[in-house]
């Protein structure tokens, strides 16, 4: 008697149909049509999820005002922060800091070279030179600080940077001795600009030491920083 093999015909029962309602001689255009009436209600749920809009939190701080101008420059954000009356105080301290040291050769420096100057500044904060004198050697040369400013002058004007009047200082002994006194105007200034930053929902804070090895009471030293150095 030959071997007859019984073959087990695996069916897909859609959801919602019993196995009874499944007759395995349907054809093949009644079950196409049972799969469109599942993918029309797979459909359905899925526009009826995607109407339910998740609402949006209030923000509850106080928005920057928008700028004067549509499009700021970089020296309107600087002048933002320092403000323009900074050049002022730098340049009338610095030349009244020169003619008390020496009457003879007083700095002359004008509101305009001032800006210079601080720009120079600014630029060697984007260079990494050992010394300020490479920017002007001719090796190292960065025409966009020596078209700007001779070597020289540009010394002579950071001898002679101040923004105070050292003859008002008041004695260490004194109660009121304030140690940021050689730069407490300047501060000022910055602080009054900053407050006048409107205030975002989210804030962080976060604070880092300037390096610095110079004389200063306000020097500290921190040997597990990075920075072990600074103000």
């Amino acid at each position: 008697m030959p071997n007859t093999r019984s073959s087990n015909r695996y069916i897909v029962i859609p959801n919602g149909l019993s196995e009874e309602e499944m007759d395995t001689s349907e054809s093949e255009d009644e079950i196409s049509a049972v799969q469109h009436v599942l993918q029309d209600k797979l459909k359905i749920n899925e526009d009826n999820s995607s109407s339910e809009a998740i609402p949006a939190a209030d923000f509850t701080g106080t928005l920057p005002p928008p700028p004067i101008h549509e499009e700021l420059e970089p020296i309107d954000y600087f002048y933002s922060m320092f403000g323009k009356e900074s050049i002022t105080l730098m340049t009338n301290q610095s030349n009244l800091y020169s003619t008390q040291m020496n009457p003879n050769k007083p700095l002359c420096v004008s509101e305009n070279e001032m800006k210079r100057f601080i720009g120079i500044l600014l630029m060697t904060g984007v260079y990494s030179f050992p010394q300020q004198c490479y920017f002007w050697m001719n090796a190292t040369r960065v025409e966009s600080i020596t078209s700007a400013m001779s070597r020289d002058r540009f010394l002579q004007i950071k001898r002679n940077i101040h923004v105070v009047d050292n003859a008002n200082q008041l004695d260490s002994n004194d109660p009121n001795f304030d140690r940021a006194y050689k730069v407490r105007p300047l501060l000022n200034i910055v602080k009054e600009n900053f407050r006048k930053i409107a205030k975002e929902e989210k804030l962080s804070a976060d604070e880092q030491i300037i390096p610095f090895k110079g004389r200063s009471i306000m020097k500290q030293h921190m040997p597990k920083k990075t920075t072990p150095l600074g103000l």
